[in-house]
């Protein structure tokens, strides 16, 4: 096992019952499945369209516990608190969860093969504009990634943390939110709904990548 490998899933291993917190450094200045039957009614689902991801989808501590859908093998499980969902997933496959309708995800993680994590952190909306984040880890060996999220909501630029020239939010301050986080970088924007869509592109294959759709 590589060095970078090693370090990913340790990276992974050690994000099980905390976050890094980067909104916390940033504050804002296919048809589904049947639904198990519970109160988890809101389905969220991964595709991959190139090659090999891991990731890891985190909601609120405290809510009922996250479900696997029938999409989900035995390489995904639902970990902690039963708050986080910790997923393998290959080229053509695909994945889903099923998530109370009041929870809310509040962080995901991302690597592809050696490059390095990516994570997201998002702060709850419910005070109005609140913080989007995204951070690469520093391992100067590889790229940065190139990432699409789509917001439901005003999104506006984080006032330290947007690379203009290198980020951008399409379409006024419709969205979406389109940039590259490099080593060691974070990119960040303020916004006023939760993310409903996120696209990082495959490092090797452009055009190809890792797809999450979240629901509302």
């Amino acid at each position: 096992m590589s060095d970078n490998r090693s370090g990913r899933r340790r990276f992974l291993r050690s994000t099980a019952a905390a976050a890094i917190g980067i909104t916390g450094g940033i504050a804002a200045s296919g048809t589904a499945g049947a639904a198990p039957d519970t109160s988890n009614t809101d389905e969220i689902r991964v595709y991959s369209s190139g090659n090999y991801w891991e990731y890891q989808i985190h909601t609120e501590v405290g809510r009922d516990d996250l479900e696997k859908g029938n999409r989900a093998n035995g390489h995904d499980k639902i970990r902690g608190w039963g708050d986080y969902a910790d997923g393998k997933i290959y080229d053509g496959g695909v994945d889903n969860y099923w998530m109370d309708s009041d929870d809310w995800i509040t962080q995901i993680n991302v690597t592809y093969d050696d490059y390095g994590w990516l994570q997201i952190d998002i702060d709850s909306t419910s005070a109005g504009y609140a913080a989007l984040g995204i951070r690469r880890d520093g391992n100067p060996d590889y790229p940065g990634y190139d990432y699409t999220i789509d917001i439901d909501g005003q999104i506006q630029p984080h006032h330290d943390y947007f690379d203009h020239g290198q980020d951008e939010i399409r379409n006024g301050d419709v969205g979406p939110f389109v940039g590259t986080v490099d080593p060691d970088d974070i990119d960040g924007v303020i916004r006023t709904g939760p993310p409903t869509h996120v696209f990082i592109e495959d490092p090797d294959s452009p055009g190809t990548g890792l797809t999450m759709d979240l629901p509302l």
